[in-house]
């Protein structure tokens, strides 16, 4: 009995000398996140846990859904496992984005509290973090918490889209695709997407996700193409993402595919909510 005391006494000690040494050896944030979003929604954010991380007060507003969006996803089992169950090895462990497309992700918990975030500022250099480091690679994946939000601000200036197609998709748990005519030639959005609203379970995983989005495509769907093979312009990414629940084990895309399916999650999120889009 002694013995344990002893040792929880030394474990104590321990905690109280270490803990702020590892403060002290906290980064640093090398990005303000603040001048990626748009001005008009700045008011709505302020760091409150000091994490260097704009957290959430208001969501951006709802927006209307494109001409072409699918808001409904996959009607049978079958056509959800087809479009995200078998998942799908890039062999790739970074990440990248092409194209005029920049802008910020940030994601949330359920209190609005920050967890992560990553940005593109445009032009060679790859999506990135708060302390200057790749993002969105299999070892700095996105971390998003499935019962939190994800809030996003984006652009493709000095480019603007039209008659375009677009879709996101992350192995094992959703795919969303869409597009627009577009002719007030907007160029901006902000969107958010409730994750502890749409997913019918909380869960962790870490999955790989990719998306395009392209001019002068027309109404058809969109095919998974090389960047290259592509009508320019056009922005084409890839990278990993986390999503964060209770349990500490990672689930296997294939696995959380048809638990998902089964709760009877048809695939849609980004879609769910609109983004806000306008010319600037």
């Amino acid at each position: 009995m002694k013995r344990w005391r002893n040792l929880l006494l030394a474990t104590g000690l321990l905690a109280l000398t270490v803990q702020p040494a590892m403060v002290l050896a906290q980064e640093e944030p090398t990005v303000d996140l603040m001048q990626f979003i748009p001005e008009q929604f700045r008011a709505d954010f302020a760091d409150l846990n000091n994490d260097g991380i704009p957290d959430l007060g208001e969501l951006p507003p709802e927006g209307v859904a494109g001409i072409w969006d699918d808001k409904v996803g996959e009607v049978t089992d079958e056509g959800f496992l087809a479009a995200v169950g078998s998942g799908y090895a890039s062999g790739d462990d970074g990440s990248a984005l092409t194209g005029p497309c920049k802008g910020v992700v940030i994601s949330y918990d359920a209190e609005g509290m920050s967890v992560d975030a990553m940005f593109d500022a445009g032009g060679p250099q790859p999506l990135m973090d708060i302390y200057g480091r790749q993002k969105m690679t299999k070892s700095n994946p996105l971390d998003v918490d499935t019962r939190g939000v994800l809030v996003y601000y984006g652009s493709s200036q000095p480019e603007t889209f039209h008659d375009h197609r677009w879709f996101i998709e992350a192995a094992g748990v959703f795919k969303d695709d869409g597009g627009d005519p577009n002719p007030r030639d907007k160029n901006r959005n902000a969107g958010s997407v409730d994750f502890g609203d749409l997913l019918p379970f909380s869960f962790t995983a870490l999955v790989e996700a990719r998306g395009a989005w392209v001019d002068n495509w027309g109404p058809t769907e969109l095919p998974e193409m090389a960047a290259d093979a592509y009508p320019t312009p056009n922005c084409v990414g890839h990278g990993w993402v986390k999503f964060v629940g209770p349990s500490p084990f990672l689930t296997p895309p294939g696995i959380l595919a048809l638990a998902l399916v089964a709760a009877g999650f048809t695939g849609v999120l980004f879609n769910a909510r609109p983004a806000l889009s306008w010319k600037e």
